[in-house]
């Protein structure tokens, strides 16, 4: 399958960086590594984990999980764009800023758009971390209803097809409190 991104495998809890880090090399930016974007992006992990991640805050589990708090305005995206001058700008798409996902989703590709998606892991796949989690929108695939997305996760398969039902589902039960919902840059 030809994509738009080249699939890298994440860090821990580094889903939103490693999706960010996938849109710098689609588009020939300058690449920064996860741990860097995730201290941006208020990465946040369990104590043991700051061996792996030195950079990273630790503290007590945000609601939404282990990971970046880019849904905090002093971690947001776009602050850190900004920092970095990467010629980008990010905007926040919950569920009730969208009537129809599956025609928005089509308007926002054809325009070239980077998509991410936050959703409840476990949710969506019945399996897993029952937290949130962040892949890439590559395509949306008509005759069967699926999104395919490139999940950073590793151990899984990088292409992963999902019923848009589904995904919609996963992401309202992660709730907008937690950054549920698209996240698009451009």
């Amino acid at each position: 399958m030809k994509s738009r991104y080249i699939p890298l495998t994440q860090q821990p809890f580094c889903c939103l960086p490693t999706c960010i880090q996938m849109i710098l090399l689609r588009r020939k930016l300058k690449l920064l590594s996860q741990e860097e974007i995730g201290r941006e992006l208020g990465l946040i992990v369990p104590k043991e984990y700051k061996k792996i991640l030195p950079l990273a805050r630790t503290g007590k589990k945000p609601s939404s999980g282990w990971g970046t708090q880019a849904s905090e305005k002093k971690f947001s995206i776009n602050k850190f764009l900004k920092k970095f001058k990467y010629p980008l700008r990010e905007k926040y798409f919950p569920l009730s800023k969208i009537k129809d996902v599956e025609k928005w989703l089509a308007k926002e590709l054809k325009e070239g758009s980077d998509i991410m998606v936050c959703f409840n892991y476990k949710r969506l796949y019945g399996e897993g971390n029952d937290g949130g989690h962040i892949s890439l929108i590559e395509k949306i695939n008509y005759y069967n209803k699926t999104f395919t997305l490139i999940d950073p996760e590793g151990n899984v398969p990088k292409f992963r097809d999902v019923k848009i039902k589904k995904l919609v589902n996963s992401i309202k039960y992660h709730g907008k409190k937690n950054y549920g919902g698209f996240i698009v840059l451009k």
